[in-house]
């Protein structure tokens, strides 16, 4: 009986002491709405959580290629404010695993020069982490796991497949393959495009099988034939964006921003100090999830110096 009282008391001491584990709250993700969207501040920032003398930083970055812009100067201010275990960046799927030599030889390999770095707030996000030995982690779901996402909250796989090729086509107009989407040459990168997407989100052959197909889907989603009246804005996530491509670009944020939310959760249960640099739409998404999951952040603003100060005080 003693014995047994013993036991049943170290038991209790122990989980009195060990850290409270957090619950993710992906539920609490905020829509990606008109509102939300103008309100989101003009430059970089941060917000500082604290749990213990446990730390997570989400950087709002504005995505910048100029080496003196603040979003570069809030990312090397964090690594010199605080020590972190992981760093969490855009772009790259977490599968991939620690380290990726991939990733890291995206950021080693980024040409510099004239105040300019190519491949942007990645690349001293990544060497960063490198210089203070933490581990760095994409912060992006596959493929594979956007499309069960999508097609378990009801969007049907030529959605997806559309989507996919709807929102490259703004990128070929910057880059100048196309002028515009009544460009004759847009029908021959349509079809490369539709296959290789088809390829990436493992979908069956007769899913928009061609271009025409493709017309017909971009006609019945946004109510107007494809072609000159094309906006870049249609690829945009908008939850009350005016065109149904708008809602599938959401709920595809949807997935990103739960498969980020759960990560960032998983890692700070792990006992990591985190350092999230995602673009600045994501954090005001993720505010109310990580505020419930978390409670409110201890400091925001782009003085990552001050940080640790304010934190501390509270």
């Amino acid at each position: 009986m003693y014995l047994a009282a013993v036991s049943i008391a170290v038991a209790l001491m122990l989980f009195a002491s060990a850290p409270n584990r957090l619950s993710p709250a992906p539920e609490m993700l905020a829509p990606w709405t008109t509102a939300l969207r103008d309100s989101q501040p003009a430059d970089a920032y941060g917000a500082v959580y604290a749990m213990g003398d446990k730390k997570l930083v989400c950087l709002a970055a504005v995505h910048s290629t100029k080496t003196d812009s603040l979003t570069f100067k809030v990312i090397n201010d964090a690594y010199e404010a605080f020590d972190f275990d992981i760093a969490i960046v855009e772009g790259f799927p977490t599968s991939r695993g620690p380290n990726a030599e991939r990733l890291l030889d995206y950021a080693r390999n980024a040409r510099a020069e004239n105040g300019f770095q190519a491949r942007g707030e990645t690349v001293p996000a990544v060497l960063g982490a490198l210089k203070e030995g933490a581990t760095v982690l994409g912060g992006e779901p596959d493929d594979s796991d956007i499309r069960d996402a999508l097609l378990s909250s009801g969007f049907d796989p030529e959605d997806l497949l559309g989507f996919y090729t709807l929102r490259t086509i703004p990128q070929w107009i910057r880059q100048e393959k196309i002028n515009a989407a009544s460009d004759l040459r847009i029908a021959a990168l349509l079809e490369g495009e539709i296959e290789h997407n088809r390829e990436r989100l493992a979908l069956d052959a007769d899913v928009l099988p061609t271009s025409a197909a493709w017309d017909a889907w971009y006609a019945r989603t946004n109510g107007k034939p494809f072609g000159d009246d094309f906006e870049s804005e249609e690829a945009g996530p908008l939850a009350d964006g005016p065109y149904g491509s708008n809602r599938i670009a959401a709920a595809i944020s949807r997935a990103r921003g739960a498969f980020l939310h759960n990560l960032i959760i998983e890692r700070l249960n792990a006992g990591d100090n985190v350092l999230v640099v995602f673009g600045g739409s994501h954090y005001l998404i993720h505010r109310p999830a990580l505020d419930r999951a978390i409670g409110a952040p201890c400091y925001l603003g782009a003085g990552m110096a001050e940080a640790p100060v304010a934190c501390e005080a509270e």
